[in-house]
């Protein structure tokens, strides 16, 4: 069974714990007294504790870097000044750069130029000298053409002579021949002239039908007749004159004819031709530019047979033709 408390037990206990406290509270007021007197201490140490000297070490590395500092600024200046000088310097190489550029473009054009008239006046004496082995080769032929005919003897040749060339008008029989293209090839004139007048007179039924009408007859003898016919009134007389104001011969076949040298053989067309006509009749020559070598040919051996001979020397592509107010043949 439990022993009651008693009030004096009680008490006791109370006072212990009280004890306690105030010890613990005394011990914290201790240590705070004790801390506060020891911080109060070391700040009044902190003030009055003098400046401790700079260290010696510090201070030259300082002075060191002072030092390097100071080189460090006038080798940057120094080389700015390099840098400008440099620049200085390129402006300049630049410049004499575009200067020898220009003296070389200048060379090359004078080099070209002297090198053109050294090539000229080395063909020029290439020319001179061949010319010269020319002259000299033809120099020696004649000397040996001259001497080979000193030693020939003496020969004859047949030379041409032809009658004074005193024109006459042909008023006599005409014949004509056209000489283009080396051929030969004669010319039915008179023929066509026939055939036209038959024409006119046939196909004509009054004069109004004769008013400047081109007519045309042929071929014949691969020659055709292009002709305008005009009628004239002679009142006097009472009479209507037909006549050919304008005429034009034209070859239907290019080829017509023979060849020249085919023409002055024996029992050609052509010599045919001449056999067939008076003695007195005047052989007319009608002669392109391509054919006068033929032309030649044919009037030496016209003269050697004594035929008379009249020239019609025509330009390329201009036809053979007349009219009123054209003009004879004349011959020579």
């Amino acid at each position: 069974m439990a022993r009651p408390k008693r009030d004096d037990d009680l008490n006791a206990g109370q006072d212990s714990f009280l004890d306690v406290v105030t010890n613990i509270v005394g011990i914290l007021i201790i240590l705070v007294m004790v801390i506060g007197a020891r911080v109060h201490h070391i700040s009044l140490t902190a003030h009055q504790e003098p400046a401790k000297p700079v260290d010696a070490v510090l201070e030259s590395e300082v002075a060191q870097l002072d030092e390097s500092l100071a080189s460090v600024e006038s080798e940057i200046d120094e080389l700015q000044m390099q840098k400008r000088l440099v620049e200085a310097a390129i402006e300049g190489a630049s410049s004499a750069k575009l200067q020898l550029a220009t003296a070389v473009s200048a060379a090359k054009v004078e080099l070209a130029r002297r090198r053109a008239e050294a090539d000229e006046a080395q063909l020029a004496r290439a020319e001179r000298s061949s010319r010269r082995r020319e002259l000299e080769a033809s120099i020696q032929a004649c000397s040996l053409e001259t001497e080979s005919l000193k030693h020939q003897q003496a020969t004859t040749a047949e030379v041409l002579a032809y009658p004074t060339p005193i024109g006459r008008t042909v008023n006599g029989e005409e014949i004509h021949f056209r000489l283009a293209g080396d051929r030969i090839a004669y010319i039915p004139l008179e023929e066509l002239f026939e055939m036209a007048k038959r024409n006119t007179h046939r196909n004509v039924r009054s004069i109004n039908d004769m008013a400047s009408r081109i007519e045309t007859v042929g071929p014949t003898q691969d020659f055709a007749l292009d002709y305008v016919i005009e009628a004239k009134v002679d009142q006097a007389r009472g009479q209507v004159l037909i006549r050919s104001r304008e005429w034009v011969v034209r070859p239907t076949d290019p080829l017509a004819g023979e060849a020249v040298a085919d023409a002055l053989k024996p029992g050609s067309r052509f010599r045919r031709t001449l056999g067939g006509v008076k003695p007195d009749t005047t052989v007319t020559l009608w002669c392109y530019p391509d054919s006068f070598a033929g032309y030649r040919q044919v009037r030496e051996e016209l003269h050697r047979l004594g035929v008379p001979t009249a020239g019609r020397p025509l330009p390329e592509g201009a036809p053979i033709g007349g009219s009123t107010e054209g003009s004879k043949s004349v011959v020579q």
